[in-house]
């Protein structure tokens, strides 16, 4: 059964893992991206738990109108840095929404994951961070170019340009490169419907 009702709600994403991991950073840089291509975005995030081990998190809401409200229940993706992350946000994620995990901290997706979604990339993000670049900080680089291919929202192009407004220039080349291996990781493009119905008894996509 259809309820022909389309959605307007605005695309949201939820970028989350412990602090010190560059989930603020991420998540800032993502929305200053999407801002540069003329969308409206919101941009959010939790400083309570930003001391180092503590869970935090950086939302970020666009759509190509104005976005009457600031907040969503549920996600289209979320992207987690964390095991303690994925374990508390792991309800949020909308059906046939895409979850993207780093391995190097996470070792056990929970089962409700899969009852949800099909859209899961799981890669060691941070591990390859410091085996490509030998640091550990450029991760959340290589995530936003994941991200970017992944949805097919935004071109590497526009990820360094947003990025240059938030790093200090002497680490711009580095994150240009990050950006750039993380885009190169992935080579599926996963569908985020731009005109969204609600339906009653739906599977996966």
């Amino acid at each position: 059964m259809e309820l022909n009702e389309q959605i307007t709600e605005p695309y949201s994403i939820r970028i989350a893992g412990i602090g010190g991991q560059g989930n603020i950073l991420m998540g800032i840089t993502l929305a200053k991206a999407l801002s540069n291509e003329r969308k409206w975005v919101v941009q959010t995030q939790s400083y309570s738990a930003q001391v180092r081990g503590g869970i935090s998190y950086s939302d970020v809401l666009f759509s190509n109108y104005p976005i009457d409200y600031p907040k969503t229940q549920y996600y289209d993706i979320i992207y987690v840095m964390h095991q303690r992350a994925l374990e508390t946000f792991k309800g949020i994620l909308r059906v046939n929404g895409i979850l993207v995990v780093d391995e190097s901290f996470i070792s056990n997706i929970p089962k409700i994951i899969f009852t949800v979604t099909r859209k899961v990339v799981s890669l060691p993000i941070t591990s390859l961070a410091k085996e490509k670049f030998n640091v550990p900080v450029v991760a959340n680089m290589i995530g936003l170019g994941i991200l970017a291919k992944i949805t097919g929202w935004l071109k590497p192009d526009s990820v360094k340009e947003a990025m240059k407004e938030q790093v200090k220039r002497e680490f711009h080349e580095l994150n240009e490169k990050a950006i750039d291996f993380g885009y190169s990781l992935v080579s599926k493009k996963f569908r985020v419907r731009d005109e969204r119905l609600r339906f009653v008894g739906r599977g996966f996509e």
